[in-house]
């Protein structure tokens, strides 16, 4: 979505790919490549007074990133590394850094159970085959879409044994500097965003982004009632109740920005016109992929964009069919959706 309502940071100049950029005393944001269109991914390094250093977000698991730590973490005592949610450009290398220095791995409890649960491949084609036949899949684009899923533990390096849970409201110490764990779910089961009060700096992971929305996606495998959609506002919600509006954002995409409100209003209007769009397209009743094809008719879906476009799909019909909005109804084993406007 077109960026409205953010400004740059005051220190938004363009960070170097693999090199490391100062912020602020002992802040240092580095930008690392992705081997897929959204071409790169955020993370940030903070060093305390001891010259102990922490990470947030490890990068994805590939040749170029590895390659850009092992030259950065060159003479540093890596201490802590801090994940904001189990997606494979975020948790990607926690691993390899966890064995590689030592350090610490920590992250919610939602978060690794979802690393947990995404290593099982049999549970996982238990879970997606029929999500797929009841979202109206062919056989072809079926299997390539299960086998999309399988990938995950083929793209992070193998998970520590150990890792430390923290809690949504509590705090963890960082590079020396005291930050309150907020954020919630919808883009992900329990994403963290760190807030530090005396820097009014927002860590935002994929939850508040300058010029796009983050995905927000319908899986199998979830409690009877799961809402992606609800849990997303909510989280938004939370966001802005936790922190001031005078923060500087640093996103996991995108470069530093301030206007976090407006940028939580915007994005939430982005959805209520989604949720609107999708009403008019199932004026008659759509299966899930057909509903799919029509949202995103203004692009090519390959199967990394099928994926979190049947998913992102999913999640606004079923926020509709718990409001009433859209009636869902089964036929040979196939889902479909009609506005009961």
């Amino acid at each position: 979505m077109k960026n409205q309502a953010t400004k740059p940071a005051p220190y938004a100049s363009l960070a170097k790919e693999g090199q490391l950029q100062e912020l602020i005393s002992g802040l240092f944001w580095l930008r690392l490549p992705l081997p897929f269109e959204l071409d790169h991914v955020n993370c940030w390094l903070l060093k305390d007074a001891a010259d102990d250093w922490s990470i947030v977000d490890s990068g994805f698991n590939y040749g170029d990133t590895l390659a850009h730590w092992e030259n950065i973490l060159a003479g540093k005592n890596l201490k802590d590394i801090f994940i904001t949610h189990f997606h494979p450009d975020h948790f990607g290398l926690a691993g390899w850094l966890a064995e590689k220095t030592g350090a610490s791995v920590t992250m919610t409890a939602g978060e690794e159970q979802m690393v947990r649960s995404l290593m099982d491949g049999d549970r996982l084609e238990e879970l997606y085959r029929p999500y797929y036949i009841e979202a109206g899949l062919d056989p072809a684009l079926l299997e390539t879409m299960v086998k999309r899923r399988l990938l995950y533990k083929k793209v992070v390096s193998t998970p520590p044994e150990k890792i430390r849970n923290l809690s949504l409201g509590g705090k963890v110490t960082l590079g020396g500097k005291d930050w309150l764990l907020t954020g919630g779910g919808g883009h992900s089961p329990e994403h963290a965003c760190l807030y530090n009060a005396q820097d009014k700096i927002l860590i935002a992971g994929d939850i508040v982004l300058p010029t796009i929305t983050p995905n927000i996606s319908f899986f199998p495998g979830n409690l009877p009632g799961h809402d992606p959609v609800q849990n997303y506002f909510d989280t938004l919600d939370r966001i802005a109740r936790d922190v001031p509006d005078d923060v500087v954002v640093l996103p996991s995409h995108g470069d530093p920005f301030t206007g976090l409100h407006a940028r939580i209003a915007e994005i939430k209007d982005h959805h209520e016109r989604r949720l609107q769009k999708i009403r008019e397209i199932c004026t008659e009743p759509k299966t899930a992929l057909e509903a799919t094809r029509a949202l995103f008719s203004h692009r090519e879906l390959g199967p990394h964009d099928m994926f979190f476009a049947i998913g992102e799909t999913l999640a606004h019909l079923v926020h509709d069919e718990k409001r009433g909005r859209i009636e869902k109804t089964g036929k040979n084993g196939i889902f479909y959706y009609k506005n009961r406007a």
